[in-house]
């Protein structure tokens, strides 16, 4: 049994030494052996300048070809995959060079693979490698960089320029290699060394650019600026029209003239506008007094002493230089004094809260205000409100925002058809980007750079920069500001929130690159105030909207008659006049054109507006605002007016505002109320305003009736003819007058059966209660009545809502 198991034994470890002989041999084991040898890969110029290759490509190798090169290649390897591709450009000299678009190569050797020196050497163009920081440069040694690029194509600008950058046939290589994923690299070919590399030689020609010299603001053309400006450089390149014209980068020299523009005084050296400190764009240069090189002043005590002229060229992708006369030169004298002037735009200013909004879309707005959603409603941010201390007013709430923008003058305006400019510091217009002097208007073809900020009498908090000592600046008097530039997150725009009540009070002032400040801030001061209780309210406030006029609305009888009507209340009554272009008054004209602030018609338990001059339409289509904020806090309001007020009405439906009509009572739809005439002298039917639920009747005010009408017409025609009213009324409202007009066949002037029919009865008042909100309507005007009946009736209005 033993000898059995050992023959067994033998026999398995014979097959075994025979399967690992047959393994060796089969995976080519061994140092020497070359079965699965990498195969490395190779590579070819596919095409370029639009050629496919092949060997019609010899018919071109003495061919002129425009610098620039858009050179792509494909790569095959037969037992793996191409992971990357190195080139480079040699010189005619076979030494490596870099171009512009591809400046850093590595010479050295410092990144370039061992195996890839040993067969052709260095001075392959350099590469981030992905996920490398691109902020270092990629001949810092700490930059993540090598040699290999995913890319199969290459945009190259080969040289096509002498010494001093003139045009010239160039002769220049282009090579290219591969390597696979096994860091085998394209071979060199025993017989033809250059044939391992895919190469293609070059002769290149660029024809002269041409540089454009300007400032940012303009060509001075021999005019005056300030000690501030920016040189803007522009490079055309129309002679290589296949080769888009991308500057390599631009020179100028400062030549100072004598004041005949003819005789040199100084000339600058060449100075190269990619070493701006000041500017990363090649295209633009700052020039102070302070920079390098520096400004000077040509005008000194209102005396010129010199012209500065600025020559200067470009270089293109192929070192080609323009030459330097012609369109490349500006000329102008610097001049001290020049100050930037800053402006609030106030048509850009504006608030939201609860407590302050419109609830209709302006479609006359040059701009779509910001605005919230409540209750399904949207509510926009409007103007502030001038109130009767003119002094810009909201009422306060804990959710209000306050939008302030601000820029300087020159900065909007239009462009006149000849090309010229017209200033008009209009933030709807046009963006027109210039900079005028505050003290003359004229453009000194500078920049602004800041903003200084201050807020309620510091400087206006802003956090990035709270630990920035540059941002903070103090004057001589003591005075602190913030400092921000022009493109910070903050801009031209602040959006304050949080407000506490009380005068707010904002200052800015800009800054421009002569470093100089507006001596002059921008101040927009407003006032926030908390919204007033309705148990806090007291006393009556009346609102003369009529034009006075010595026949039909003379202001001191139509003033003793409301005060007449109100003798009985013995709580403050304050009358005023709402002022006209044409008429002074009491009250001040707001962005909106809005005359009654909520801040002060908040304090009044009462609001009387009348306009009882039927010979004008009135303001009240303006102060739809107002009203309604005062009416939703729970104001009360009578309107007295005449045929007027139809049209005024229909002026809200109109402008789709809908809450003031609710508030009214007034039916939503147009016209919303009707009229019995436009004229005194046209249907004069209308005696007596006929009482309904519980108010009493009040008549007209006439000699035959009860005393003479201050207005001559209405005695001779025994009626009033201006009056409107409501065919229909809201659900909410209720009828207290209808209109008792004369019987038919009345003498004089009575109606026809039909005209009774259709006016008799009509209704003229009208009650709507909704909330705390008391609103009484007349569409006649309670001046023409007789004074006791009206006071009678407002004793009864009087005891509903005080």
């Amino acid at each position: 049994m033993g000898g059995m198991m050992l023959t067994k034994s033998k026999r398995l470890l014979i097959m075994t030494i025979w399967v690992s002989l047959i393994l060796l041999v089969l995976t080519g084991c061994g140092k020497s052996g070359h079965k699965f040898a990498n195969q490395e890969p190779t590579i070819r110029i596919t095409s370029y300048e639009g050629y496919d290759d092949s060997e019609l490509l010899a018919h071109y190798a003495d061919s002129l070809f425009i610098f620039q090169q858009k050179i792509f290649w494909s790569a095959s390897d037969p037992d793996g995959v191409i992971t990357g591709y190195a080139y480079r450009v040699k010189d005619q000299n076979g030494n490596p060079i870099s171009t512009p678009g591809n400046e850093y190569i590595d010479l050295n050797g410092d990144v370039t693979p061992e195996n890839v020196i040993e067969r052709f050497g260095t001075g392959w163009v350099l590469h981030y490698k992905p996920n490398a920081n691109q902020d270092l440069p990629l001949n810092d040694p700490n930059s993540r960089r090598t040699i290999w690029t995913s890319a199969k194509y290459a945009v190259i600008n080969f040289p096509a320029a002498d010494e001093n950058g003139n045009p010239i046939t160039k002769e220049s290589t282009f090579e290219v290699i591969a390597i696979d994923n096994r860091g085998g690299i394209t071979p060199v070919h025993p017989s033809y060394p250059k044939r391992s590399i895919a190469w293609r030689n070059f002769k290149s020609t660029s024809a002269r650019p041409t540089c454009f010299l300007s400032t940012t603001k303009g060509n001075p053309d021999g005019e005056e600026v300030g000690s501030g400006i920016r040189l803007s450089f522009t490079m055309k390149d129309e002679l290589n029209p296949s080769v888009p014209a991308i500057p390599y980068k631009f020179e100028f020299k400062i030549i100072k003239l004598q004041p005949d523009s003819t005789t040199i005084i100084s000339e600058s050296d060449w100075y190269d506008t990619s070493i701006s400190p000041n500017d990363t764009n090649i295209n633009k240069f700052l020039l102070t007094r302070y920079t390098t090189p520096s400004l000077s002043y040509d005008i000194e005590n209102g005396v010129t002493q010199s012209i500065t002229k600025v020559v200067a060229r470009t270089y293109n992708m192929a070192g080609v230089t323009s030459e330097t006369d012609g369109y490349s030169s500006i000329s102008f004298k610097v001049k001290a004094g020049f100050r930037p002037k800053t402006l609030i735009y106030n048509k850009r200013c504006y608030a939201l809260g609860q407590n302050h909004y419109v609830d209709y879309y302006d479609e006359s707005s040059a701009e779509v205000m910001p605005f919230t959603i409540t209750s399904g409603t949207q509510r926009y941010a409007t103007h502030f409100f001038v109130d009767l201390d003119s002094t810009l007013t909201a009422i306060n709430s804990n959710n209000i925002k306050v939008w302030l923008r601000w820029g300087w003058h020159g900065e909007y305006g239009k462009i006149l058809a000849s090309g010229d400019y017209v200033v008009n510091d209009d933030p709807y217009e046009r963006k027109i980007d210039y900079l005028l002097d505050r003290f003359t208007d004229k453009n000194y073809y500078s920049e602004i750079t800041h903003f200084d900020l201050r807020l309620d009498g510091q400087p206006y908090n802003y956090p990035p920069l709270a630990n920035d000592p540059n941002a903070h600046i103090v004057d001589e008097d003591g005075k602190a500001w913030i400092r921000l530039p022009l493109y910070s997150p903050v801009r031209q725009t602040l959006v304050l929130t949080s407000l506490s009540s009380g005068l707010h009070t904002f200052e800015v002032r800009c800054v421009d690159l002569q470093g100089e400040v507006d001596p002059i801030p921008a101040v927009f001061t407003f006032l926030l105030v908390d919204n007033l209780p309705i148990a806090n309210r007291n006393g009556i406030l009346i609102i003369d909207d009529d034009p006075n006029h010595p026949s039909v609305a003379p202001d001191a009888i139509i003033r003793a008659k409301y005060e007449e009507m109100l003798a009985d209340y013995n709580g403050p009554k304050d009358f005023i006049k709402r002022k006209t272009d044409i008429e002074a008054g009491d009250t001040h004209q707001d962005l909106s054109l809005r005359h009654l602030a909520p801040s002060d018609l908040q304090k009044y338990k009462l609001v009387i507006y009348h306009n009882d001059n039927f010979q004008s339409s009135g303001n009240l289509k303006l102060e739809n605002d107002g009203l309604t904020l005062y009416l939703r806090s729970g104001g009360n309001l009578i309107i007295s007016s005449t045929n007027t007020l139809a049209q005024n009405l229909d002026a809200f439906v109109l402008a789709k505002q809908k809450t003031i009509i609710s508030f009214l009572g007034v039916y939503y739809e147009s016209p919303p109320a009707s009229i019995l005439s436009n004229a005194l002298t046209i249907r004069p039917f209308f005696q007596q305003a006929l009482g309904q639920n519980g108010y009493p009747n009040v008549n007209l005010q006439y000699s035959a009736a009860n005393e003479p009408s201050f207005v001559n017409l209405i005695n001779n025609y025994q009626g009033l003819a201006t009056i409107t009213y409501f065919p229909k009324i809201n659900v909410n409202a209720t009828a207290i007058y209808k209109m008792g007009i004369k019987p038919v066949g009345y003498t004089p002037n009575g109606p026809t059966q039909e005209q009774f029919n259709t006016y008799n009865n009509q209704i003229i008042g009208i009650r709507c209660v909704t909330g705390n909100s008391h609103c009484y309507t007349f569409g006649f005007p309670l001046s023409y009545m007789y004074t006791p009946d009206v006071k009678t009736m407002m004793n009864k209005i009087l005891s509903e809502v005080m």
